[in-house]
């Protein structure tokens, strides 16, 4: 029995190795995010430690698994051998570990979430991963590895330095022994005997959704990522889906075209040009005129002043290839991910140049950056759009300016150069990239080396830009005759404080303007990206195909939805809904509230359906 209590005492210390491990991990992320953590009161960064225990716990003995049951070889296999085994497992797991963390601590000021597989979506592709970091982020998390492994190696050498296998004479009973305490280990790993087993809620104890985020262990959001991710399943099933059915069908017949107003002025005898500028991660939060920061985009502030401008407009989600999936398709973002990576469900769509091909407009497509980024080039190319001009249309030292790509100026002189001898109507799409991390802009307006400084300035240079853009194509014939509209891909956490499930993260310019529109006005109506195309095809005097979930903007009952990887809103002239998924419950909506929650629900558990079975 002395090698049994020698054995389950070295068992205790390594799992004590691991707790030390993540309690370490949890210190590091705090202190990154000094920006949120320092709003926190001494209770809440308690809380973050103690009420995080168990899921420390729990990813501490899913590590300890493979160890106990090592050592219950001991029997039949040497010491020496079972030792080298758990510490070549445990050195790979140290490195696995710490390069999620790195990732982790890179993307949450940007993201807002922990690190998940979502992540990986953009690790795929290389040339676009590099364009999102500098060089001295890759170095310094690169350095950051190395630290963490040594330290942690030496810590284990420490702890165990004959090795983690104990030494001694084994009666056939103790390996059962050990079996039975390898059984047990599935108390902590489901997180206690409740009926339900461990999960995000688990964790939570605050409205805050920072405090619970630092609560979670990242390693096993990530474990828990992965899991979802292999299966295909619906994460809003709320309901059966007969009854989700009925009542999504009651939720949009509500939605009836009201008398809308005409804000393109038609001639029968010309088609107008449309000209979209999609902007990377412009929110209402740095336009002036939309109730954002001053001096910011002044370009922005005054297209404003002399167009029609949509007030309540919202973005369907954080990422790119979600607004991207809305506004050329029609389609809302999903809860983790996004049609638009999904090729064999995307050419299901009928995707917004294709309504301008069959009217016999030239069609074109500008972005400075890679576009075989998240399957945007298939996307683009699904919708015959007629010329792509990318990254690669350039001079190579131009794509090399900046990490992302080709600078904002560079594109927008190249469609302006391009409009001079382009052929009516046309409808061109300019997806700008300058304002997307590392923000690395060949411009300086706005000082200082922080997240919202770098970002600020990259939102100043691309309004620049766009400034000298719309300046030049004024002086152009073709500005009578054609529609300007300028809207973003999606909005953004900065400049902060702004919490990822907020509204202010997710509302968004859209500015309409250029010759055909005559009319300064702002439209309050709630509005969102999904229906955009709808919307704009209305204008044009043409019909849209029918979809399940792209309507026209003025309609009786205006809504918008935006989603996130923990949850999603919901935003009416009633007031805002947040439905936190992890809680499975609504976290924030209005005091007095007529809405009916079970067909709200009830889109979000259609609309998964719709995409796994396209």
């Amino acid at each position: 029995m002395i090698f049994l209590k020698d054995q389950l005492v070295r068992l205790l210390k390594y799992f004590a190795f691991w707790m030390i491990y993540f309690w370490v991990s949890k210190v590091l992320f705090l202190v990154f995010n000094y920006s949120q953590t320092r709003a926190l009161n001494i209770s809440e960064i308690i809380g973050v430690f103690i009420h995080g225990l168990k899921m420390d716990v729990s990813t501490a003995c899913y590590l300890l698994v493979l160890p106990a049951l090592l050592v219950t070889m001991l029997f039949f296999l040497s010491t020496k051998l079972v030792s080298r085994i758990i510490y070549i497992y445990t050195l790979i797991f140290v490195v696995i570990a710490t390069f999620l963390s790195v990732l982790d601590l890179g993307l949450y000021p940007h993201w807002g979430t922990r690190v998940n597989t979502t992540a990986f979506n953009y690790i795929n592709d290389p040339v676009a991963m590099s364009a999102s970091v500098s060089i001295a982020d890759i170095v310094s998390g690169l350095l950051f590895i190395v630290a963490f492994f040594f330290v942690f190696r030496y810590l284990y050498r420490k702890l165990f330095p004959e090795g983690i296998a104990a030494q001694g004479k084994i009666s056939w009973s103790i390996p059962l022994i050990q079996l039975f305490v390898v059984a047990t280990l599935i108390i902590p790993i489901r997180g206690g005997f409740d009926t339900s087993p461990l999960n995000l809620s688990s964790v939570a104890f605050s409205q805050k959704l920072y405090v619970n985020q630092a609560a979670t262990n990242y390693l096993w959001n990530f474990a828990k990522s992965v899991e979802k991710r292999k299966r295909l399943e619906n994460p809003c099933a709320y309901m059966p889906e007969a009854d989700s059915k009925k009542l999504f069908d009651e939720f949009m017949q509500r939605d009836s075209v009201v008398v809308k107003p005409q804000l393109v002025r038609l001639n029968p005898q010309k088609q107008p040009n449309v000209l979209l500028v999609i902007l990377e991660s412009f929110s209402n939060k740095v336009i002036a005129e939309l109730g954002g920061m001053h001096n910011i985009a002044p370009n922005l502030d005054s297209l404003c002043t002399k167009s029609t401008v949509f007030t309540n407009f919202y973005s369907t989600g954080n990422r790119s290839d979600r607004g991207i999936s809305a506004i050329l398709g029609g389609y809302p973002s999903l809860l983790s991910t996004s049609i638009m990576v999904y090729p064999e469900k995307s050419r299901s769509l009928t995707l917004l140049p294709d309504y301008f091909n069959r009217h016999n407009y030239h069609t074109s497509f500008y972005y400075g950056g890679d576009i075989n980024f998240y399957n945007l080039k298939t996307f683009v190319l699904q919708s015959k759009c007629g010329k792509i001009t990318t990254k690669a249309d350039f001079p190579a030292k131009l794509g090399r300016m900046t990490k992302w790509g080709v600078p904002d100026e560079y594109v927008f002189m190249r469609a302006l150069d391009d409009l001079k001898t382009e052929q009516e109507p046309f409808m061109k799409t300019i997806y700008t990239v300058s304002s997307h991390p590392p923000f690395d802009v060949p411009y300086s307006k706005i000082k200082g080396n922080s997240v919202d400084n770098k970002y600020l300035n990259s939102v100043a240079y691309t309004d620049s830009c766009l400034g000298v853009f719309i300046n030049e194509f004024r002086k152009s014939p073709l500005w009578e005759n054609t529609l300007l509209i300028v809207t973003s891909d999606h909005g953004t956490i900065s400049p902060g404080p702004t919490d990822i499930t907020e509204t202010a993260s997710y509302r968004i310019p859209l500015i309409w303007s250029g010759g055909v529109v005559d009319c300064i006005r702002h439209v309050k109506t709630i509005s969102q990206q999904v229906d955009f195309g709808a919307t704009l095809v209305h204008q044009l005097g043409w019909e849209p195909d029918s979809s399940k979930f792209a309507k026209d903007f003025f309609i009786s009952h205006p809504f918008a939805f935006y989603m996130l990887d923990s949850g999603w809103g919901y935003v009416t002239e009633e007031g805002e809904y947040y439905f936190d998924q992890n809680a499975l419950d609504f976290t924030r909506k209005p005091e007095k509230s007529s809405e009916d929650l079970k067909g709200v629900k009830a889109y979000m558990q259609v609309l998964h359906d719709d995409f796994i079975h396209r």
